[in-house]
């Protein structure tokens, strides 16, 4: 199975659900997914933009993205995809 955005963006919601946020981490102790939900409690609404971040959302749009994940090449993914397969 070759891995692309589409393939990876499918499988990484099941993967942070069931795995990663299911695990205890090694630093906190604790499951990341109740760290998350706890933390969401306490959150404040974010700032209404003023005048000036129109301009600066305009350059960040302006902008090209990469087609790949911004942290790790996909050839990254594909590695772990076929690994777990």
């Amino acid at each position: 199975m070759h891995l692309d955005v589409a393939v990876a963006n499918g499988k990484i919601g099941p993967w942070l659900a069931d795995i990663a946020h299911q695990r205890i981490h090694g630093t906190t102790g604790e499951k990341p997914q109740a760290l998350l939900e706890a933390e969401r409690l306490s959150l404040q609404p974010l700032p209404l933009p003023d005048k000036t971040s129109g301009v600066l959302q305009q350059l960040v749009r302006q902008q090209a993205l990469p087609v790949e994940s911004l942290q790790h090449p996909l050839s990254l993914y594909d590695q772990l995809l076929v690994e777990a397969v």
